[in-house]
């Protein structure tokens, strides 16, 4: 399929720094309505465009210069508030909006309206989804497949020369179960959450599916990055949705490498051939460890897992960390560990609501924490939460503080088995949020070697635990 100059080119995303060279992605676009629960929070630029528009700035170029962002990336973000309900266009709030100012969390949302893409070479189904309407940039001119785009307001725009790619064959409709997949894979993308389980069972949620009209061709403008990251990719490409990483972006174009010739020509010119093959092999390899990964938890947990794809996908990025055994993938052990706990905690919260101490008195409810927890059977409690006890606040230490109480006045809390079967579970979480905070923004980097079997098995048991999951084979030693 040759570039048709009729067809939409969408421009989702702003050029990333560095070396880098468009290419327009061919996709067929679905309409459909969908249910979506979306993310609960707001990465920090969403907060703060969020605030700003609530404090009254209603254009583009003051919420740039106020925070220092590019005016199309603050319209990027805008977009993104509005696919969620909480902006107007003219940076208005919603209701939705001045409730999640005023909470902090935002509430799940009713089925939306919104587009799917799917690959016309491989029929897969992108995941991402968009609610809000796309921006269009302008076609300048082509010549074969090099092409002339545009795209930005009067006076700050930008023109920039793209590879249009291929496509081929007829629109084959994806399943409902496809939607919801690409929906959850953009949602779990929000939440910095790499991969989606295909096995959940989406049987009611399928049933709320609803396709409109028939499929249309656009163009997407991707960007196709040089770097290296220690792992031997050489080249990568952007998330051209501007939500998640892009790495299911670079394996579609790693899929056309060898039956482009223009693209390959293209990523040369990046790169250099020899890194271009590296990075292929790299990624193939990749994909093979993170199949290997998603069956040892399985493995250790049993089939259950996959109804949690969100604690799944953790698990497989540790086994993966772990094999890969580089510092880099040492930080992510202490990361994806917590981020189980954040997986899980909340949802439990919900089922067995806290039942705080009725003391005004700092000291007394401390007290009453501790032998709450020590009740339970925890050999110690550390002074964070002894404070934070008080009043526990979202994250994961205030999730945990939470689900003591609530297990201290029910003998059934999942968490009640967990403390018996790990006495210094506690202190063990503690440790690993002060790894975790090292990794990411502390100056001692990642967990010595011994410490990292002791952070894979506390994650694995919390899942096993606090999921209440029976079958596998969970022997992790830690």
């Amino acid at each position: 399929m040759s570039f048709d100059r009729r067809t939409p080119v969408f421009q989702l995303s702003v050029p990333p720094k560095g070396h880098y060279r468009p290419v327009l992605l061919p996709l067929w676009v679905y309409q459909v309505t969908a249910p979506s629960s979306y993310s609960r929070t707001l990465d920090v630029f969403q907060t703060v465009v969020l605030r700003l528009c609530a404090a009254g700035i209603s254009d583009f170029g003051d919420l740039s210069g106020l925070i220092g962002l590019d005016a199309t990336l603050c319209r990027t973000i805008a977009a993104r508030l509005n696919e969620r309900g909480l902006l107007e266009p003219g940076l208005k709030l919603t209701e939705a909006g001045r409730q999640t100012v005023a909470s902090g969390e935002v509430a799940a949302s009713d089925p939306l309206l919104m587009r799917v893409f799917q690959d016309p070479v491989s029929g897969a189904m992108l995941p991402r989804f968009l609610a809000a309407d796309p921006v269009r940039a302008d076609v300048r001119e082509h010549r074969g497949r090099r092409v002339s785009i545009q795209f930005g307001t009067a006076g700050a725009s930008r023109e920039v020369n793209a590879l249009a790619l291929e496509g081929g064959g007829v629109p084959v409709r994806p399943t409902e179960r496809d939607v919801l997949d690409a929906c959850r894979g953009h949602e779990m993308a929000s939440r910095g959450i790499g991969g989606v389980s295909r096995k959940a069972d989406h049987s009611a949620l399928a049933r709320r599916i609803g396709f409109h009209g028939a499929p249309t061709p656009v163009y997407l403008v991707s960007y196709l990055v040089g770097e290296d990251d220690g792992s031997g990719r050489m080249w990568t490409a952007t998330d051209p949705f501007a939500v998640g990483d892009g790495r299911p972006f670079a394996d579609l174009l790693a899929g056309r490498v060898g039956q482009d010739e223009e693209l390959s020509r293209l990523i040369d010119a990046l790169v250099g051939r020899g890194r271009r093959d590296l990075t292929v092999s790299a990624r193939r390899v990749d994909r093979e460890l993170a199949e290997d990964a998603r069956a040892e938890v399985v493995r250790m947990l049993g089939e259950d897992i996959r109804e949690h794809p969100e604690v799944l996908t953790h698990l497989a990025d540790i086994e993966m960390a772990m094999v890969k055994d580089s510092t880099r993938e040492h930080e992510n052990v202490a990361r994806n560990a917590i981020r189980v706990f954040e997986c899980i905690l909340p949802g439990l919260n919900e089922a067995f609501p806290a039942s705080l101490s009725q003391s005004n008195v700092r000291e007394v409810r401390e007290r009453e924490f501790v032998l709450t927890a020590q009740r339970l059977g925890a050999t110690s409690v550390p002074p964070d939460m002894r404070r934070r006890c008080v009043n526990p606040r979202n994250g994961v230490a205030g999730d945990i503080i939470q689900a003591v109480w609530a297990a201290g006045g029910n003998a059934s809390h999942p968490l009640t088995e967990f403390l018996r079967r790990r006495p210094t579970l506690l202190e063990d979480l503690e440790r690993s949020r002060t790894l975790r905070n090292n990794a990411t923004h502390g100056p001692t980097g990642a967990p010595a070697a011994d410490e990292l079997d002791h952070i894979r098995a506390l994650a694995y048991e919390a899942a096993h635990h606090l999921l209440g999951l029976s079958g596998g084979r969970l022997t992790v030693r830690g």
